[in-house]
Parts: structure tokens; C-alpha cells; sequence
């Protein structure tokens, strides 16, 4: 999947893993500052935000490639998929506490959250190394 000079889909999705959990380093950051929820309203809705572009472009652009490539990791990209929607829950749960000015039940949810994406980006970068560590041996010429 990645030719020189260009990133596998593994690479860049770890690159995005980063960039959301320093977004969910800063929300926790900012949630637990005290009673001007207004930057913790901020900080949150960068984090929904990119938590929510990300798992769309899984679910939308790098599934259905790797899934096109390997069926056979269907039902595993489906589990992950299912996670996606969990954390989509969770999100609305968080924003329902911020709306309502609580904001230590809300500093709560996104400590939750974020334990949550770092277990389930682990497994998720797992099994995309593994799978593009597969697709490189396929298409290496072998030696006859």
C-alpha cells in the first residue's frame, strides 16, 4: 500500500491517533481548570470534531480498501466500526454534561473516553501493521 515516498494507511492513521490524544490531553487539561467551562467548551468540541472526521474517513475511506484487499478481516473491521459508534455515544453523554455546566462529570467522560480510543488504537494499529506488512510480502517479487 505504501510505495516509496508515501504513507501507509497504518502510518498515517497513527499520525492522526497523536494529534487526538493531544486533543484529548488538552480537554482533560481544560476541564479540570475550574468554573470557566468556555475553553473546556472549546478544547471539547475540537476534540468531537476531529475524533468525529477520523473515524468517518476509517469507516468511509481506509475500511473498505483494507477490507477490499482482505475480506477476511471483515468481521475485525466491523468491531472496530462498532467501537466508532460507542464512542460517538459517549461523545453526546459529554456534551449533554458540559451543556448542563458539569463540568467535573464531563472531565470524567472524556478521562473515560480516552482510555477507551488508547485500548482501541492500539488494536487498531496492530492489525493495520499487520496487514500492511502482508500486502508489502505480496508484492514483492520473489527470487525464482
Amino acid at each position: 500500500m505504501a510505495g516509496p515516498g508515501r504513507e501507509s494507511i497504518g502510518q498515517r492513521v497513527a499520525v492522526e491517533h497523536l494529534r487526538l490524544e493531544s486533543l484529548f490531553a488538552e480537554t482533560i487539561e481544560e476541564l479540570h481548570k475550574g468554573p470557566d467551562g468556555s475553553a473546556a467548551q472549546d478544547a471539547f468540541v475540537r476534540l468531537r470534531d476531529q475524533l468525529e472526521a477520523h473515524v468517518t474517513r476509517e469507516e468511509q475511506l481506509y475500511f473498505p480498501a483494507l477490507r477490499a484487499l482482505r475480506p477476511a478481516q471483515g468481521q475485525a473491521l466491523l468491531a472496530l466500526i462498532a467501537a466508532h459508534d460507542g464512542f460517538r455515544s459517549r461523545l453526546a453523554r459529554i456534551e449533554a454534561s458540559l451543556a448542563g455546566g458539569a463540568l467535573e462529570s464531563a472531565a470524567h467522560g472524556v478521562e473515560s473516553l480516552a482510555g477507551l480510543f488508547a485500548a482501541h488504537e492500539v488494536s487498531e494499529e496492530q492489525m493495520l501493521q499487520q496487514l500492511d506488512q502482508e500486502i508489502r510480502a505480496e508484492s514483492i517479487p520473489s527470487a525464482c
